[in-house]
């Protein structure tokens, strides 16, 4: 190929190149021309769909909720006050056996205690005859003192005659002398009997006291005799039995032991908030709170089974280990323990959960506890958009909020979870007249608050 023959093929290139760039442009431009802007749309805002609630006053029922053990209310153990031989056992003296109250369970022998009776009755006897004697004695003193009173009578009449004869010179001293020491004597045996007489009531006196000392060891032997016989003081369930037929017993031993089956006592261990909110229901100003009000009960813990209660009083003083204060109560026993299936007893052990409940003085507005989330409550406005709003919460229960503040009657609050929760976007709500249903039938107590 020659170099003129190059030379015009690289120009009919480079013209090709250009004839097809300049083609490009004009079609481009031409395009450019001839082109429509695009059709504005408006886009539509979408509804979202929300269930919802109306908020209204709402009276209710405050409870308060703790765990304990069920204890019997009253126990007894039989400690034997007397020594011997146990000659009788009741049959069914078992533990677990229910025996009625004042049947007999266990006698010991008393032939100790009646032998000593017997010793005692006797020496109060001879005391009895040592007073009969005195008396007898005193009266017979008292006859003798009469008489030798009237010979001490004539004895110093005779003194005062014969001292005149003295003076008068019709007999010596002598005679004198004479009547003046047979008057010393008769005032002698007169002070002799007067010294008997006084000395009687003292001996009586002490007579008196050893009989006393006697009838206080009778007393307590008849009350040996009688503690030989062990009756049930209640209607009561045997738990332990120690002694056995024929065995010897000593003082202060333990015999057996029993528990009452009129009622139970369950100690439970509350929150003290949770207390301080029914109790903040209760009357004020009176020196003791009248618990009688405040409705209890009890229901084993895992079970269906459940008793009525009643509130006996409030332990003093917090637990330190869990800050808790403890509520006694008092559960009554079934009177027929023969089918404890449908009747059953709160034995003594059970581990059961206990409430306490009463009538709130102001009604609450009250919404589900879910529709709370971190204080904040989701509402539909006047325009069918959402608003967040901050509530405070006085208390949580069974489920349920109690609002204190943040919420007034008639709004209406969110119950679905939106997410995103966006101020102001368009809802579609829908009321949900079966929760509201729910809602008030829960605040009164019939404790179905978690399925809101």
């Amino acid at each position: 190929m020659t170099a003129k023959t190059s030379k015009k093929t690289i120009f009919l290139r480079v013209l090709i190149l250009v004839i097809s760039i300049v083609v490009g442009i004009a079609i481009v431009a031409n395009f450019v021309a001839r082109k429509q802007p695009p059709e504005r749309i408006q886009a539509a805002e979408t509804q979202r769909p929300v269930q919802v609630i109306k908020t209204a006053l709402m009276p209710y029922v405050i409870k308060a909720t703790g765990f304990g053990t069920a204890s019997p209310q009253r126990t007894w153990s039989a400690i034997s006050n007397v020594k011997g031989r146990v000659i009788f056992r009741h049959a069914e003296l078992e533990s677990g056996a229910v025996l009625a109250k004042d049947t007999l369970l266990m006698e010991i022998d008393d032939n100790i205690y009646q032998l000593a009776l017997t010793e005692i009755e006797a020496e109060i006897a001879s005391l009895d005859a040592e007073v009969a004697q005195l008396n007898q004695e005193g009266e017979n003193i008292s006859a003798l003192f009469e008489l030798e009173e009237q010979r001490l009578s004539l004895a110093e009449a005779d003194l005062e005659r014969t001292s005149k004869l003295v003076d008068s010179g019709s007999i010596s001293k002598a005679g004198l002398d004479a009547q003046l020491k047979a008057t010393l004597q008769q005032r002698q045996a007169v002070q002799s009997l007067l010294n008997q007489l006084n000395i009687i009531p003292i001996k009586l006196t002490k007579l008196d006291a050893q009989k006393e000392r006697l009838l206080t060891k009778r007393e307590q032997v008849m009350r040996d005799i009688e503690d030989t016989k062990i009756y049930a003081p209640f209607d009561i369930r045997i738990s332990e039995v120690k002694a056995q037929k024929y065995q010897y017993i000593n003082p202060s031993q333990l015999l057996f032991s029993g528990d009452g089956i009129k009622a139970s006592e369950v100690v439970l261990q509350m929150p003290m908030q949770s207390l301080h909110n029914v109790l903040s229901q209760l009357p004020t100003g009176a020196d003791n709170l009248n618990l009688s009000d405040v409705k209890a009960n009890v229901q084993l813990v895992g079970e269906s089974q459940n008793w009525d209660a009643k509130v006996m009083r409030i332990a003093n003083g917090i637990d330190p280990a869990t800050r808790t204060i403890r509520v006694v109560l008092s559960v009554e026993q079934p009177k027929d323990w023969s089918n404890p299936n449908q009747n059953p007893p709160l034995f003594k052990g059970m581990y059961v959960l206990g409430s306490l409940s009463i009538k709130a003085n102001q009604p609450s507005i009250i919404i589900p506890q879910a529709s709370v989330r971190e204080n904040w409550v989701y509402l539909v406005d006047a325009d069918n958009r959402l608003e967040r709003r901050e509530v405070e919460v006085e208390f949580y229960q069974d489920g349920l909020a109690f609002i204190q503040s943040g919420l007034e009657v008639g709004e209406v609050v969110i119950l679905d979870d939106i997410v995103p929760a966006i101020s102001g976007i368009l809802l579609n709500p829908k009321r949900d007249l079966g929760v509201e249903e729910k809602l008030i039938n829960s605040a009164m107590g019939a404790g179905i608050g978690a399925d809101l």
